[in-house]
């Protein structure tokens, strides 16, 4: 098995979620090792990237049916470490391979916390 330098990896973690827009970098429970990536506008979170066990963990938001299939389909998606474990899973960073995994699965979370476009009042003019 590898050996994965989690630092760095979690810099490259940290890094491809700040690729998105609008996105901004919190530590919000006074400990460095959880680092939590949030939409800026509406302070969603959508990755969570922190260590456990030895291993760089990522947690991340996904539709039920899609986390079901994740889950059944690789041995490093688990149910989600200390969250909603119908709408979180938890990537296991085992592996330098997993880069391509992470990155599809950070865009989608992404998509599905960002900020709905504001609806316009019912009673509001068009211009």
């Amino acid at each position: 098995m590898e050996k994965v330098n989690n630092y760095a990896l979690r810099r490259r973690m940290i890094a491809l979620c700040l690729e998105h827009p609008h996105v901004i970098e919190d530590y919000p429970f006074g400990d460095s090792n959880w680092a939590v990536m949030r939409h800026e506008d509406n302070r969603k979170s959508f990755a969570f990237i922190y260590e456990h066990q030895g291993e760089l963990w990522l947690n991340l938001k996904n539709t039920p049916e899609r986390n079901d299939f994740l889950r059944e389909s690789m041995p490093e998606i688990i149910p989600a470490y200390h969250m909603n474990k119908t709408h979180w899973i938890t990537l296991r960073m085992t592996s330098e391979s997993l880069y391509p995994v992470a990155e599809k699965l950070i865009a989608e979370s992404f998509q599905l916390t960002k900020p709905k476009p504001k609806r316009r009042a019912k009673n509001q003019p068009l211009l």
